[in-house]
């Protein structure tokens, strides 16, 4: 009788404890506490808008486009700090998609200073460095959310 009473005890606690977390919950209240929370929430969504619209304005109104792509790897860097490896490559990969479809309609915007075999060349070069930027930002974020006492002695 007293195991049963104690099962029902620690069940009624258990229960208690999951609903403390659901209902007890601070909602943000004012302006800058719920746009926190939906930066928090939605940061994929932001990053992503933040690639697509900074491409187009690259793509549209800057003379040296393959310059400005370099910009790509704070975004990335950035992305996989906060977001982590899967993320970012992906974004990266995405990122380098639409590049590409940008250069395929019109090649000879991005001809103005390269050779077909320079252009290539170098964008093959910015691919890969922006998809490793992006495992790299992963990287460091585990290395530096790392406790002193988990980190390998040097």
């Amino acid at each position: 009788m007293k195991k049963l009473e104690t099962e029902a005890i620690n069940t009624t606690l258990k229960t208690e404890e999951g609903l403390e977390h659901d209902f007890l919950e601070e909602t943000p209240e004012g302006v800058i506490p719920r746009l926190q929370t939906v930066f928090r929430d939605d940061l994929n969504d932001i990053v992503l808008l933040i690639i697509l619209v900074s491409l187009t304005a690259i793509n549209f109104f800057v003379e040296t486009k393959l310059i400005s792509l370099n910009f790509f790897y704070l975004v990335i860097l950035l992305t996989g700090y906060t977001l982590g490896k899967r993320t970012a490559v992906l974004l990266a990969f995405f990122t380098v998609l639409i590049v590409w479809a940008f250069i395929l309609t019109d090649k000879n915007l991005y001809l103005i200073h390269l050779s077909e075999y320079e252009l290539n060349l170098y964008m093959t070069v910015w691919s890969g460095l922006l998809i490793m930027m992006g495992w790299f930002g992963s990287h460091l974020a585990n290395v530096f959310h790392k406790k002193p006492e988990e980190a390998s002695p040097a």
